[in-house]
Parts: structure tokens; sequence; C-alpha cells
């Protein structure tokens, strides 16, 4: 973590403008970002993720969609094709997300599954996955309330933000700590229909990926649909590349959708394909 004098009064003050954001206003986004370069001297907190590291991507197919046959059809999105905010991307600002596992992926896209399925109807989605080929630079955000750090995630990098702040004087560490209860608060937050949430976590990303933007390649946070068992990955476009990213095996999977008792939605496999090979340079892929 690195950081410039800050104090408690510009924190509070800009965190007041944040709460207060109107996200139906036209220059939500604008007024998020120059809430947070208000603060002067943002903190922000980078580890590495080792080579070798492996992601997964889900992508649900459409009813016209049979196959996937494309590699660039299963890897970042093009830009075209972005058309909201998420949780680290504005409009037309591709990133490369992916989780842990299958599973947290899954998860992840589970609730718009449900917006356009019923009970006994089938998904199908592709999965695939990938390994990092060098070394990345990835921002964190965690929490600086110990009681608050339940998954494993936020007790190592707790544990590392305690000793950090530690070093600094009394006003840049009141000021950090109140900044990060802010940032974990909405980072831990649903926000699916939460435009607000998600302009004010953009705005924290590309500020924070921007101004260390020599050091860091993405952003790590745990999968709240997961609640919090498993990490999420956004990395930068620049860094989203075959040569970095390599394809290290892509299966469709097919589910079926039936409602429990309590009227949750769950997905029982049917069965599983998996492709017959790969090319990267060819951006193919034979079922």
């Amino acid at each position: 973590m690195s950081i410039n004098p800050m104090t408690l009064e510009t924190v509070n003050k800009a965190i007041k403008k944040l709460e207060e954001l109107d996200a139906n206003d036209e220059f939500a986004y604008e007024y998020a970002l120059t809430a947070f370069l208000s603060i002067k001297g943002i903190p922000v907190i980078i580890d590495d993720l080792a080579a070798k590291t492996a992601v997964v991507r889900s992508r649900t197919h459409r009813q016209d969609e049979i196959f996937f046959n494309k590699i660039s059809e299963i890897f970042i999105a093009p830009q075209e094709v972005v058309k909201s905010f998420a949780r680290c991307n504005r409009p037309f600002q591709p990133k490369l997300y992916s989780s842990e596992t299958r599973p947290i992926s899954y998860m992840e896209i589970a609730d718009d599954w449900t917006k356009s399925i019923s009970s006994g109807d089938k998904v199908i989605v592709t999965i695939s996955k990938w390994e990092l080929q060098r070394p990345l630079k990835i921002v964190i955000v965690t929490s600086p309330d110990k009681h608050l750090r339940t998954s494993y995630f936020d007790k190592y990098y707790g544990k590392g933000f305690d000793e950090t702040v530690q070093q600094y004087d009394p006003e840049s560490r009141n000021a950090t700590i109140v900044l990060y209860r802010f940032l974990f608060e909405r980072f831990r937050k649903h926000a699916k229909k939460d435009l607000k949430t998600y302009i004010i976590t953009t705005a924290y990303c590309n500020l924070a990926l921007f101004l260390a933007k020599e050091q860091a390649d993405g952003i790590m946070y745990p999968s709240v649909p997961a609640k919090e068992i498993g990490l999420n990955f956004a990395f930068n476009q620049a860094v989203s590349t075959f040569e970095i990213f390599k394809l290290i095996s892509v299966s469709r999977n097919e589910l079926l959708a039936t409602l429990s008792p309590d009227n949750k939605m769950n997905y029982t496999e049917l069965g599983i394909i998996h492709a017959k090979n790969f090319n990267t340079k060819l951006d193919e892929i034979i079922w």
C-alpha cells in the first residue's frame, strides 16, 4: 500500500458526496470520480497474482447459440457490447471478468438466468479455464475491522492492512480506516439492481488502477453471491491477451432449472461436452 498525506475531514466529505450521489444524473460517474479525487492521496493495496494461477470464465448461450466456435467469443467482451456498469467497469469498458472455480463462476451469473427462465427450462453455458503465463499485479479491497473479516481473503489481507496502517501518522491511519470501511461495504453488497453501488465501485476501481497503472493489472475481490467463499477477478484490457492467459480447457454444460419448495431456482447438470481441441492462433474451438 502506498499513501500520500490525507485527512479524516477530506475522506468524510468524499463519502458524504458518494452517499448523496444520484445514479440517474447524467454525470453520476464523473461525480463519483471527483469525490474520490478530492481525498488527495487515495490509498491502494496491491498484491501479486502468481504465474500458473488458474481462473475460469462462463458465458451463457442465447437461444440461437448452439455452440461457441471461436475462442474470442468466450474471452474478453468486445467494447461495443459492454452497455452497462458492473462491479469494475463503466459502459464500453471491457474487463476480463473471471472466477476462482466453476461453481463460483456459475453463482455469479445465476441471477441473470432467473430473469429469463422458468422451472423446467434448460440453460446452456460454456465454461473455459485459463492459466496465467506470468505474474500480475492485483488491487485489493479488504475490511479494516477484524470482526467483519469472515473470509480467508479478508483475514489474510486484513492482517497486512493492520500492519501497514500502523506505520502511518494517526490522522492518515484514521482516514484510511474510514475510507476502507466504506469501500468494503460497497464491494460486499449485492448490486445487480443497484446502479449507484456499481458506479461507486467502478469509479474507485478505475481510479485505483489508473493511479497504479504501472503496478496494477486488475482487481481481486470475494464473490458476493457465493457468500465470499471464492474469489472474482477483473483484469484490464491491456493484459487480456492469449499470450498472458493460456486456454486450458473448454466445456459446454447443459443445466435444468427446477423450483425448490422454498421458491428458489435450482440447477441440475444434464450433460457436459468437452471441446476436442482449440487453437488461439486460428481463433477456433473444435467440438
